[in-house]
Order: C-alpha cells, then structure tokens, then sequence
C-alpha cells in the first residue's frame, strides 16, 4: 500500500470524502487531490503537516508505510555538504522526518 492510499483509506474511515476532508483541514480540495493522486514525497511540507495532524497520524509513520533504507544517524552520507547535513541535523525531528517524506521521491 502507498502512502497516499493509506491516507486515503484513513480519509474515509473517519466518514470523509476527500472534499469534506480538505473543506475540515481548511486546504483547497484541488491541493489534496494533486497529493494524494500523485505523490505525499513532491507536497509541501506543511499540507503534510496538516493533513498528519487531522489523521492523527506522525510523519514518522507515514514515512514508515513505505520502508527505505537511509544512512543510520551519525554517518556521514558521500557528496552531501557537511554544512547543510548539520543544519538538517537541528531541525526538530518531526521536520527532519517531513522532509525526510519529502524527498523520498525525489
């Protein structure tokens, strides 16, 4: 299952449709389906954000719903700026798991 299929299904067990859901979430009906009919990695990391907190759902476990393997914390990943893996590094970790999300697809 995708994460975008997972959202979906989550979406109509709490008795939305997708337009009730974007309508509760105060995010236009046409964003949410260019998300959840593409790809949750290419959205914006606050329309993840949102719609996570309507589901009750973590980034984390949306992330989780599609395993792939990342260098483990610590290591030093070849041909990435030091600077800016420092920065990800101080990002709190609910945006490093969104941007994590984010560029999964990429």
């Amino acid at each position: 299952m995708t994460r975008e299929d997972y959202v979906k299904s989550l979406i109509k067990s709490n008795g939305c449709n997708l337009k009730e859901f974007a309508a509760k979430i105060h995010m236009p009906y046409t964003t949410l389906l260019s998300i959840l009919n593409g790809s949750i990695g290419g959205a914006a990391m606050d329309n993840v954000l949102k719609i996570c907190r309507a589901l009750d759902l973590t980034v984390e476990e949306l992330n989780n719903i599609v395993a792939k393997s990342a260098p483990a914390r610590g290591q030093e990943a070849d041909g990435i700026d030091p600077h800016l893996l420092e920065l990800i590094r101080k990002l709190p970790m609910e945006k490093q798991l969104a941007l994590k999300l984010l560029l999964a697809d990429m």
